[in-house]
């Protein structure tokens, strides 16, 4: 699967908590949201979110003002890719032939990312439980 397919079957698949994802699939999307908030905080860094924040004497009304909307458009987005990023790790844990439930791991401080981030990197199960296996890298 292709970067921009996989970016597509990232909001297809909105909410579809059933069912596989490849690791291909998986990455790419992350791939595209990573892509996606850092192009949002370099705009946020570029119209003076920072002197704007300490009320440093260099942010004008203007700075203030564009950093303000990014701001909000970076909690919209980060609001927006909440669930299906949730339904990916879901999906991608399927394909491993582990429990969905293992994405509650998110939730234990320090090292949950991690163990998450070890398992996505983990191969096709072939087919299990979830259904046939999905076309992987």
């Amino acid at each position: 699967m292709g970067f921009l397919e996989a970016y597509k079957s990232f909001w297809k698949n909105y909410i579809n908590f059933n069912g596989r994802s490849s690791r291909s699939a998986y990455w790419y999307a992350m791939l595209g949201n990573g892509i996606i908030l850092v192009a949002l905080y370099i705009c946020l860094a570029v119209s003076g979110f920072s002197l704007f924040m300490t009320g440093g004497t260099g942010a004008t009304r203007v700075s203030g003002g564009l950093a303000i909307v990014f701001i909000i458009a970076l909690w919209v987005y980060l609001l927006a890719i909440l669930i299906p990023a949730i339904s990916i790790t879901v999906r991608r844990f399927h394909d491993s032939g582990k429990s969905g439930f293992m994405a509650l791991l998110y939730f234990v401080p320090g090292v949950g990312s991690l163990l998450i981030l070890i398992f996505m990197c983990f191969a096709s199960d072939g087919a299990n439980q979830y259904g046939e296996s999905s076309d992987d890298i």
